[in-house]
């Protein structure tokens, strides 16, 4: 995740922000029901607010042991504070209950599709 964020020049500094990562679950675990995880961290690493969606193949044990297989994950410029990191949080939290967008990402469907879904839902829950 930390690579990728680097490749695509919206950040840099992969040990800081794997570092974030790690001191974030060690606060409480960002693992949810149903195979979900939400892993979040705010870092000077990270140049522009960033959401990944990672979906593996098999399912991994989480930091608390729970089978997670599919990540929406949140890569938070240190400076934006609080503020940014609650609002995208909030929203792929929102995301994350729709049954029919996640069946989508589960179903691996095309990239555009799923931004454009997720733009859509977040249009109706504003």
């Amino acid at each position: 995740m930390a690579g990728q964020l680097t490749a695509a020049k919206r950040g840099e500094g992969e040990e800081e922000l794997v570092a974030g990562f790690y001191a974030r679950e060690r606060e409480f675990s960002t693992a949810l029901n149903d195979r979900l995880a939400i892993p979040h961290c705010k870092s000077r690493a990270v140049k522009d607010a960033t959401v990944l969606i990672v979906q593996n193949e098999r399912e991994i044990s989480w930091t608390d042991g729970e089978a997670v297989d599919l990540m929406f994950v949140l890569m938070i410029p240190a400076e934006n504070g609080d503020r940014i990191h609650i609002r995208i949080l909030a929203q792929v939290a929102q995301l994350m209950m729709e049954e029919r967008f996640i069946r989508m990402v589960r179903q691996g469907r095309e990239a555009g599709e799923i931004y454009r879904e997720m733009k859509d839902l977040n249009e109706l829950g504003s």
